[in-house]
């Protein structure tokens, strides 16, 4: 019995640390997407200005900026549940982890209600 639970310790341990290192690439990659995108949509927007794009293609862009967006939220969001299961798994989240990442979700929300406000120009 006692085993059993060690090796399930270990096993959810393993699994979350797993999440963390895939999530940290991922949101590197999904970073880097949404600078794209970003970049994309200030072109198709100066385009459509100049009259070789069209209202659509803008259209398009801003749903590719907001899919990124939508994206790099759902990496993140995975890779804060794997820092909270790692925690767990090894029997040392304490509530002052849980504290720190509230703040860091409440500065994130910040971030991304200003960026919010710059896109829709």
């Amino acid at each position: 019995m006692l085993d059993n639970a060690r090796r399930t310790a270990e096993f959810n341990a393993r699994q979350a640390y797993v999440g963390i290192t895939n999530g940290i690439a991922q949101v590197h990659a999904l970073e880097e997407a949404v600078v794209s995108t970003q970049s994309q949509l200030a072109s198709t927007r100066l385009g459509q200005q100049v009259g070789v794009r069209t209202q659509v293609d803008v259209l398009n862009a801003q749903q590719l900026l907001f899919s990124a967006r939508r994206d790099l939220a759902q990496a993140k969001y995975t890779y804060v549940l794997s820092l909270l299961r790692l925690g767990a798994a090894i029997g040392e989240l304490t509530e002052s982890d849980v504290a720190t990442i509230n703040e860091w979700l409440d500065g994130a929300a910040a971030v991304a209600s200003r960026s919010n406000r710059v896109t829709r120009r």
